[in-house]
């Protein structure tokens, strides 16, 4: 255990200092979103708003936290490589990045009180373009276009059990983050002087998150071909940031500040509903579908002409085998697979940006309710057409998912 906990702690150092490149479509709002914050979620389908996990933790919705049995630690690295070509030209990046970590524990079991705190990605802005230009009136130069940063969400919050074996969650939610955009002329080559602007968001603010998750409604109804259907439903508000704004010019003689000012950022409304189904203690089906209006993104009062209103649908898979006399490590692998689609955020040239994702997944054992996780996503989005972008992508998550007995009172 000792060695597999120091290996991930050389992933997360590692995570800070790999060469990073992303999607140029992060330019826009407030760049590519996050939604699986572990391999177990990403193997799902990113997702899983239904799913009660006594055995894992669940950003997604925190009413599923009310069926955690044992205090938990998590925490991994995503691993990001994109193939971005245009109709001229093509090329490939790569980013590495923390994806957080989270600890929670269980109060009282009895009545699924939870405590879980983190700390997860929200949103990421990663890209650099370089064109080489051509003038009348100066030397060739090369001017490079580059965005970096991201928002990141703390998080601590409650679950409980209500009657009729109904979950109820709920999570305050800090938002903080550094969104830095920037473009440079480089006249490295001739007699002329290069120069650049860049401009920083500082983005910091509180929201919530709330969660429910349904009684088995199979027992309800007596539906007895599936063992537990639930339905989840999660709830994020409009959140305001305090954004701090900074234009800076860089030229020869130094750095001079043009502008800097505060104004408020607010983040639309995020709206989920899950469906999950055991068909028995072996298979677990989950199907979700979230909705965020990003037409209702607005930076000082002003809305952004090239976002829209953001959905993704999804649906997963995953097998377990229950025999507790399972002793090799094959029959002991939780399996997952799971698909989705999304109508992204974006909307540039007047055309909507899509993706389309594959995922796979698996845990394996590290001993009593711990284990390592592992998925992976093959996609594909944007398109070639008005003067766009395509991307064919994949990331490689790897999750440490702890599982430890602790807070337990004994009777002397």
């Amino acid at each position: 255990m000792k060695k597999i906990i120091l290996l991930f702690l050389i992933l997360i150092s590692a995570a800070e200092i790999f060469p990073s490149g992303g999607s140029l479509y992060s330019r826009h709002g407030l760049g590519d979103l996050y939604f699986s914050y572990t391999a177990r979620r990403m193997g799902l389908g990113e997702l899983g708003i239904a799913s009660l996990d006594y055995d894992f933790l669940n950003n997604v919705n925190p009413a599923s936290w009310s069926s955690l049995r044992l205090t938990r630690f998590e925490t991994g690295v995503l691993y990001h490589g994109n193939n971005i070509s245009s109709s001229s030209n093509s090329t490939f990046q790569t980013q590495t990045i923390f994806t957080g970590l989270m600890f929670g524990f269980p109060i009282d079991r009895e009545n699924g009180i939870s405590f879980v705190t983190g700390i997860v990605p929200y949103s990421n802005v990663s890209y650099e373009v370089v064109l080489d230009q051509e003038s009348v009136l100066t030397d060739p130069y090369k001017l490079t276009f580059k965005g970096e940063g991201g928002i990141s969400k703390i998080f601590a919050g409650l679950s409980y059990r209500l009657p009729f074996e109904f979950s109820l969650g709920a999570a305050l939610d800090y938002y903080n983050g550094e969104l830095n955009y920037s473009t440079m002329a480089d006249f490295s080559t001739s007699n002329f002087f290069s120069g650049a602007m860049s401009k920083k968001y500082r983005h910091n603010g509180i929201g919530y998150s709330i969660g429910l998750i349904s009684s088995n409604i199979s027992k309800l109804f007596g539906i007895k071909e599936v063992d537990d259907i639930r339905l989840g439903l999660t709830y994020s508000g409009k959140t305001t940031l305090t954004t701090d704004t900074l234009s800076i010019f860089t030229t020869p003689v130094g750095e001079l500040t043009n502008s800097s000012s505060v104004v408020e950022t607010e983040i639309p409304n995020r709206l989920g509903i899950g469906l999950s189904l055991k068909l028995n203690p072996q298979y677990l089906i989950v199907a979700d579908y979230l909705f965020q209006p990003f037409t209702e993104l607005t930076i000082n009062g002003k809305k952004i002409n090239t976002l829209r209103d953001f959905y993704k649908a999804s649906i997963g898979l995953e097998y377990r085998n229950m025999d507790t006399r399972a002793q090799s490590l094959w029959e002991q692998l939780i399996l997952r697979g799971g698909l989705s689609y999304e109508q992204t955020q974006y909307e540039i040239n007047k055309k909507g940006i899509e993706q389309f994702s594959i995922f796979a997944g698996c845990s394996m054992p590290l001993g009593f309710d711990s284990t390592v996780d592992f998925a992976f996503q093959i996609g594909k989005r944007g398109t070639k057409e008005n003067n766009l972008l395509s991307e064919n992508f994949y990331k490689f998550s790897i999750t440490l998912s702890i599982g430890e007995l602790w807070f337990v009172t004994t009777d002397r």
